[in-house]
């Protein structure tokens, strides 16, 4: 069976949005708004789920290059999540970055034990993510 040109868009257009760079999983709107304003400012792509089921089977379909990962989620906890996909050879690589708006010498020690690259506080200020965006690039 040969695809039309019709085909041939949709097919590609499909694939396409398998891909981007950046996972955000939050469950405020308005959080992932202003981190996908950053992103797409900073020349990226990115996907946001709204929890860790979601972020689970996003991973099924595709491996981020970064993820965005808030500490307090509705059904689960990101540091457990993060922990999970560090000790998995699978996604180990994938840099994981928390943000919060816990202690900072609470999130410090979590990010360590869990093997994340890092941590944002909350409230966010667009220059905190230079330094995230040069390890990115670097990877």
């Amino acid at each position: 069976m040969t695809l039309g040109i019709s085909e041939k868009i949709t097919v590609f257009s499909e694939r396409k949005n398998l891909e981007y760079d950046i996972l955000i999983i939050d469950d405020s709107k308005y959080v992932i708004d202003f981190l996908t304003k950053i992103i797409n400012i900073k020349g990226y792509t990115c996907k946001s789920v709204y929890n860790i089921s979601k972020a689970k089977k996003e991973l099924e379909v595709f491996k981020p290059k970064l993820i965005f990962l808030d500490v307090n989620l509705p059904d689960s906890n990101g540091y457990e999540f993060c922990k999970s996909l560090k000790t998995d050879k699978n996604y180990r690589n994938i840099l994981v970055y928390f943000f919060t708006g816990e202690p900072e010498s609470e999130v410090a020690l979590k990010a360590l034990e869990t093997g994340a690259d890092g941590y944002l506080k909350k409230p966010f200020n667009i220059i905190d993510f230079d330094e995230i965006f040069e390890h990115f690039d670097q990877n």
